[in-house]
Order: C-alpha cells, then sequence, then structure tokens
C-alpha cells in the first residue's frame, strides 16, 4: 500500500513524519509492515551549480530562469525514492513474513507493506510545475514536456496512491513556520505565492476525492505536535488506513 502525506511549503509535513515515526511500530497490530518515506530536499540542497549555488536557491532567485529545471529535478528524483525504498520495503516484508512464518504471530498470514511517503509526484505535477506555468514562468513547451515525462513515469512505476493524507494550514501560518526552521533556499518565499499553491493543493485534491481516492484531511493550522494533538491524529491514520484496506 502506497499513501502520500501532502501539504503546501511549510505546513510541517517533515514534523509531522518525524512524529509518526515514533507510532509505526504500532500499526503492527492492524497487520502492516510500515515505513516512512522523506521527500529528497537533503539532495537538492547538494545539487549545486559551478557558482555553489544549490538548485533550491536557484528556483527562488530566479524562477522563470529555473522552473524547468527544478520541477524536473524534484519530480524525477521523488520519483526515485519513493519506487527504491518502495522495493526495499516489499523485500524486507517477505524477509519478515519468512522469518516469523511457522511461529504463533497473528500478524504473519497477513502482513502487507505500507509505505508512507512525504509528497508525490502528483503534487509536483498538479500544484508546483502547473503554477509555474500558470504564472508564466514556465513555457507551454517547458510545461508540456515535463507532463508527458511526469505521466510516463507514473505509470512505468505505477507510483499512483492509494489514498493522500493531506495536512491543510493556512498561508500565514506557513510563512511563519518557514521562517522558523530557517532552511537553506527559502528566505523570502512570498505569501502570494504560498497562497496559489495553498489554491492549488485544495483544488487537486477535491479532483482526487472525485475520483473515488480516499483522502484524509488533517487541520494542522493550530500546533499540531503535543503528545495528545499526535495521539488523536494516529487514531484517524490508522483509522484511516485500515478502511483502505478493507476495501
Amino acid at each position: 500500500m502506497l499513501i502520500y502525506i501532502e501539504g503546501n511549503i511549510g505546513t510541517g509535513k517533515s514534523t509531522f513524519v518525524r512524529l509518526l515515526s515514533t507510532y509505526i511500530a504500532q500499526l503492527r497490530v492492524n497487520s502492516f509492515n510500515a515505513a516512512l518515506s522523506q521527500e529528497p530536499v537533503d539532495e537538492w540542497l547538494e545539487t549545486r551549480d559551478s557558482d555553489g549555488q544549490n538548485i533550491l536557491e536557484k528556483f527562488y532567485e530566479d524562477q522563470k530562469r529555473w522552473s524547468f529545471t527544478f520541477q524536473m529535478n524534484s519530480f524525477i528524483s521523488r520519483a526515485h525514492k519513493i519506487q527504491t525504498e518502495r522495493t526495499k520495503l516489499e523485500e524486507d516484508t517477505q524477509e519478515l513474513y519468512n522469518s516469523v512464518k511457522n511461529t504463533d504471530m497473528e500478524f504473519s498470514e497477513s502482513l502487507e507493506p505500507l509505505l508512507l511517503a512525504e509528497r508525490s509526484i502528483y503534487t509536483d505535477r498538479h500544484c508546483f510545475a502547473v503554477n509555474c506555468h500558470e504564472s508564466g514562468k514556465m513555457t507551454k513547451m517547458e510545461y508540456d514536456i515535463y507532463c508527458r515525462w511526469n505521466d510516463w513515469i507514473s505509470k512505468e512505476f505505477n507510483l499512483r496512491p492509494d489514498g493522500y493524507i493531506y495536512l491543510r494550514c493556512d498561508p500565514e501560518v506557513n510563512t511563519q513556520r518557514i521562517i522558523k526552521r530557517s532552511r537553506e533556499g527559502e528566505c523570502g518565499i512570498p505569501i502570494e505565492y504560498l497562497q496559489k499553491l495553498h489554491e492549488h493543493h485544495d483544488l487537486w485534491m477535491d479532483k482526487e476525492k472525485a475520483q473515488n481516492v480516499p483522502v484524509l484531511i488533517i487541520d494542522v493550522t493550530e500546533d499540531f505536535t503535543s503528545t495528545e494533538n499526535m495521539d488523536a491524529i494516529f487514531k484517524s491514520v490508522t483509522e484511516f488506513v485500515g478502511g483502505i484496506s478493507k476495501k
């Protein structure tokens, strides 16, 4: 099973994934061998030009020049990471199954691999790339090339999800969280850019739901990091995952 964790820049996806990792083992009770995958931001920060600037810095400094380069690199590196980690999880699950199949462990007959991945190539397509195109920062030809490759990789590696967890947040709060984390290359992201991405996320999630793709929306505008809040969120995630598995 493949579930993507989506949300705008600065929503708190990385924090959410980190906190969720402390609960992951509990999914074994429900017959899942679960793993978490974070988006390859570290790889992007190490992708540098001859002047020493990384690709994130290039993109936010001059989006019209670097939109196509950044968006292509983003979805290809994301697809590669998800596919690699999904394959490893499937192998690990089979190995785990083999190690316990002759025991009386309750989950041994129905252990299912579950990858919860931070963002997808569909975020890249339906939020970031389309925004670059609509704002004139990506030409029609660039956008058409991007879409053809995005479609092919999606189909070739079967990256469509079983469901989405959408962390929804007010763009003003996104701005505050971006400033607080001070990630290299993200200084000065305009609120207008975050607002547009917020609108695209909402529209995209509505389209996915209209196509009967399960979507769990979690409002994270308020601080969600307390143990009490995460306990409640994890309960909803467990119920969401279990509901998909039974379909």
